[in-house]
């Protein structure tokens, strides 16, 4: 049975992830691919399309920002506001083929031009919905990010005729389950993960089991759309090389998972390690076919309304260190 708050919007929901390959440095070749991909998925009875972190730019290699400078042309040109000339590509094809579209690019602040974010739009047949920025960044040797761009500061949901949805980023989503959490206390039923996750040992198995299992303990579902390919060759987590940036090989292996009930995880569906479309269509009756069983939301917020105090306050003691 559907909860009163989430019976306005549509019961079903085809989500797909894209393994893609952005041509890095060329915004106008990596659009191209975006539509073309976009047109596919709508081809296809896609409602709900993702694409990896940093789609629209790609991962070239930037020599200032790797030497720890503050500020550098090559990103400062690639990047555009949200929105901006890329977004609104994307939203007449939203309008067009009536799709949702998550993608990662450079967003530049419509205030200080010279502030950049790690961002994620989110496009949908209304418009440019606004942007989810990422929170945790990497930093020197492993990658330049850090030094990129400016962490965000908001933990936005999204609306969409099928509901609210979470957006986050690569390392906000792997390793910061608390996260996935607050969109799901939030309302969202589908957590998209813009990630741009290297080749590794068990690289593999990690991403499709984390994808799986942010959706189990949240009891929504989970999309990962990863980057895919690169020049640089495998091998980059080689001990004898853990101190060394990483190269610019991506894994794939694009994921949809969630709960199937009686199931509390299931892999919908996975890509393998080149560029494709990956789709599943979800059933948002049998999500909360869970919430007969275990309404863990209501929970938090009535009866074990002490406990999630407890975790608040326990969190805000940790913000200014132990």
């Amino acid at each position: 049975m559907i909860p009163e708050r989430y019976a306005p919007y549509e019961k079903v929901v085809t989500v797909g992830a894209v393994n893609f390959a952005s041509v890095a440095g060329d915004k106008k070749a990596s659009l191209a691919k975006i539509e073309a991909n976009i047109r596919e998925a709508a081809a296809q009875g896609v409602d709900i399309i993702a694409f990896p972190e940093e789609a629209l730019i790609g991962f070239g290699q930037c020599p200032v920002c790797q030497s720890g400078a503050s500020g550098c042309d090559y990103h400062a040109d690639l990047a555009e506001t949200v929105p901006g000339p890329s977004t609104e590509r994307v939203a007449e094809l939203a309008r067009e083929l009536d799709i949702y579209v998550v993608f990662g690019l450079a967003e530049r602040d419509a205030n200080d031009p010279s502030v950049l974010y790690n961002a994620a739009a989110v496009v949908g047949p209304e418009g440019t919905q606004g942007s989810y920025r990422k929170l945790h960044l990497g930093s020197l040797p492993w990658v330049s990010e850090g030094v990129t761009y400016q962490p965000g500061s908001s933990l936005p949901v999204f609306e969409t005729r099928f509901g609210p949805i979470g957006v986050l980023i690569c390392y906000d989503f792997w390793f910061n389950p608390e996260l996935s959490r607050l969109l799901a206390l939030k309302g969202a039923r589908l957590i998209v993960n813009c990630c741009a996750t290297f080749t590794g040992p068990g690289k593999r198995d990690y991403l499709v089991n984390t994808t799986t299992t942010r959706a189990q303990e949240n009891l929504c579902y989970a999309v990962s759309a990863n980057q895919v390919g690169g020049p640089d060759g495998a091998g980059s987590y080689g001990a004898e090389r853990l101190d060394e940036g990483r190269t610019s090989e991506f894994l794939g292996h694009s994921t949809i998972a969630g709960p199937a009930f009686p199931r509390f995880s299931q892999v919908f569906a996975e890509a393998g390690d080149e560029e494709e479309l990956v789709t599943a269509t979800l059933s948002f009756e049998k999500l909360h076919r869970w919430e007969t069983i275990f309404p863990w939301r209501d929970w938090r917020a009535n009866h074990q309304s002490p406990t999630s105090k407890l975790v608040a306050d326990e969190f805000q003691k940790l913000t200014h260190g132990s």
